[in-house]
């Protein structure tokens, strides 16, 4: 017994161990005050995790821009279609087609505006929106200069200072 008359308390037990996934332990006996700083590291944990599995490599920036995007359809015949984008980013761009893809699929992207081309992947397929489906491209090898936009710092949010200028009423920039 410890001096306040309680048993003492017994370490957690491990149940298993899974490398790189973590643990599992069972406690026997918690005190208050220990459970408060367990549930608030858990919290935390849960937070970070989905915020490293959320993550994004690269800002997206929602833009129209037109694009000419050339591959093979479902049925290996070749096709090219003129479409424009939903958003951008370094790494590729949220398009509208109506050619039938798959995921996984090499196309060639063009910028219409430039004419640059780059290979990309698709590595998303969204929903129909009339007779087009959101697909989402990836380039083989990022490129930032291919939209020839400024894109923001990775560490930018809504929340972030340049986001919002704060002007008052009858106050001109």
């Amino acid at each position: 017994m410890d001096r306040l008359g309680r048993a003492p308390s017994r370490p957690p037990r491990s149940v298993y161990s899974r490398a790189n996934r973590g643990m599992g332990l069972v406690f026997n006996t918690i005190e208050p005050e220990q459970l408060r700083t367990l549930e608030a590291w858990l919290a935390e944990s849960r937070e970070t995790s989905w915020l490293a599995a959320n993550r994004r490599r690269s800002q997206r920036v929602l833009m129209k821009m037109p694009v000419r995007v050339s591959g093979q359809n479902v049925l290996r015949s070749p096709f090219e279609e003129e479409t424009h984008t939903q958003a951008i980013s370094a790494h590729g761009a949220s398009i509208l087609l109506s050619t039938q893809v798959y995921k996984g699929q090499r196309l060639s992207l063009s910028n219409v505006q430039t004419r640059a081309a780059l290979e990309c992947v698709i590595a998303h397929i969204g929903r129909r929106k009339g007779g087009h489906i959101q697909v989402g491209v990836e380039f083989t090898l990022p490129n930032p200069m291919f939209w020839h936009v400024a894109f923001p710092p990775k560490d930018w949010t809504p929340r972030h200072p340049d986001a919002k200028s704060h002007v008052k009423r009858g106050e001109s920039r």
